[in-house]
């Protein structure tokens, strides 16, 4: 998929922009019919309606909203970009748009994949020159409602006290913290034989949202270091070459991409080291996962044809 995309001019992608959401929209709606969605319990009493059934095969509709929202909102901050005063009645459309992509992922639910939304949004509208200062007065003014959105739902509230206290339930839903922080402490600075640790053998998800944690069991500190430090090199080498991209859309879709990888990545090592509670999302490049990893290679395809020579007035 990535040398797919990487032959096909990525401006042919903003012809694409509307179509693409609103098809994201109908297969967000699809999770939740009887006999396609597949709908799955966890231990917190909950069922998840995040998947299609495609014959053998799932397909999470979630992921594929992200790169719709990517495209339409590259498009849509080019046009406005391109207006000498900015009529807001135009952007009634577009909000309401966004906001049912929002809410039907949220509905699913799937709160990771809503942060990581909302964080793309911010970034456009940063990028796009709103005052940073005016971003965190809106950001401290809607804490009300996030904290309504995790009291008045019950499993994300348990995740808030499992992450607070993950000790007290370490026999329980805490066992998937406390054992990635045995993970952590037995990596030591070098790492154990691979696949060889407690975590490889009773850490659940260890192969998906956890997968950090036996990475980290297995090369030490030292490898976490220098895997952070392989992130880093990416994220800040792409940017340093999407900001010489001439083109608003491709740069503002390239700057996009970068935020959603960003936010995944920090994320996920935040939830793996008890700094941020467990939300679900996987470790771009590395994570199983049939739906996230097709959605990586399709971002960096485009990612990589954003950034050819020709597109960067070199």
């Amino acid at each position: 998929f990535s040398f797919f995309l990487f032959l096909i001019p990525y401006q042919k992608l903003e012809k694409l922009a509307l179509i693409g959401i609103v098809l994201a929209i109908g297969l967000l709606i699809l999770v939740f019919i009887p006999g396609i969605g597949k709908s799955v319990s966890t231990y917190y009493g909950r069922n998840f309606h995040r998947w299609i059934a495609i014959g053998p095969y799932q397909l999470q509709p979630s992921e594929v909203a992200k790169v719709a929202v990517l495209v339409y909102l590259a498009s849509l901050f080019q046009k406005l970009k391109l207006e000498i005063t900015l009529d807001y009645k135009k952007l009634l459309i577009p909000i309401l748009l966004l906001l049912t992509v929002i809410v039907l992922i949220l509905v699913e639910p799937a709160f990771g994949t809503t942060l990581e939304i909302l964080f793309v949004i911010l970034g456009f509208i940063f990028l796009f020159g709103f005052p940073f200062r005016n971003l965190l007065i809106a950001g401290i003014v809607s804490l009300p409602l996030i904290y309504i959105l995790i009291d008045r739902v019950g499993y994300r509230k348990k995740r808030v006290e499992v992450w607070l206290d993950p000790y007290r339930y370490r026999f329980d839903e805490g066992h998937q913290l406390v054992t990635s922080f045995r993970a952590f402490l037995d990596g030591g600075w070098f790492g154990n034989k691979l696949a060889s640790g407690y975590a490889h053998r009773y850490l659940t998800y260890s192969h998906t949202d956890f997968v950090l944690a036996t990475f980290v069991e297995d090369f030490g500190f030292i490898g976490f270091m220098t895997f952070i430090f392989l992130v880093l090199l990416l994220l800040f080498r792409s940017f340093y070459l999407i900001q010489k991209v001439q083109d608003p859309f491709g740069f503002y879709l390239g700057a996009g991409i970068l935020i959603v990888l960003g936010t995944q990545f920090i994320i996920n090592m935040f939830v793996v080291t008890g700094i941020f509670p467990i939300t679900g999302i996987s470790l771009p490049f590395v994570s199983y996962g049939g739906s996230s990893i097709l959605i990586v290679l399709i971002s960096l395809g485009i990612l990589v044809n954003i950034t050819r020579k020709e597109n960067l007035g070199l």
